[in-house]
């Protein structure tokens, strides 16, 4: 499902609705929450989907779904890098960037040819620098990971070195023991 909502992004909301029927019924304003969706096209300003959630907003876009429940924030619904956090970008490009729906690297990465167009000049180097940006963060977490796996197996290999040492000093008194109680029995037998 991720692949069909490339570039398609959701996030949620709860919204007082007026209940009109209930409102002339009592003679004051009634309100009931109600679940939105705001579904956008990054890149796109103009193409916007606002609509009271169905069950099929909340199971295509079930992630975006589960962490409005959890409680998070429109933005928060969103996942990757957020654009404030590159450093390769200007306040004004990231203020562009959010004007046409782009909150994040990610986004930006991910945006159709026709988006580009739409960003204008430097959209393609825009989107390269982001897709580098990616990809060299992949390969640095693949890095940390190897190397705090390695940092482990180390101590692992220092924890079974020192059992080992410990086995032995235990083995050679063990046989000493033995040599030296075997000794003095034999002598008292005698």
């Amino acid at each position: 499902m991720a692949d069909s909502n490339t570039g398609i992004y959701a996030s949620f909301s709860l919204e007082p609705v007026e209940q009109t029927f209930l409102t002339e019924k009592e003679g004051r304003p009634i309100f009931a929450d109600k679940e939105f969706v705001r579904i956008f096209i990054a890149g796109d300003k103009h193409t916007e989907v606002y609509r009271e959630v169905t069950e099929n907003d909340k199971l295509r876009f079930s992630d975006a779904y589960k962490r409005f429940k959890d409680g998070a924030a429109a933005r928060e619904q969103l996942v990757g890098t957020p654009l404030a956090q590159w450093p390769y970008l200007k306040p004004s490009q990231i203020k562009e960037l959010e004007a046409i729906n782009i909150y994040t690297v990610e986004q930006l990465a991910a945006l159709s040819d026709t988006a580009k167009q739409k960003l204008g000049m430097g959209a393609n180097e825009l989107v390269a620098a982001a897709r580098g940006y990616l990809a060299t963060a992949e390969n640095s977490s693949a890095a940390s990971a190897f190397a705090a796996e390695n940092e482990r197996l180390k101590e692992e290999v220092a924890r079974l070195n020192d059992q080992m040492k410990q086995m032995a000093s235990r083995f050679e008194a063990l046989e000493n023991e033995r040599q030296g109680g075997g000794k003095g029995r034999g002598r008292e037998a005698a």
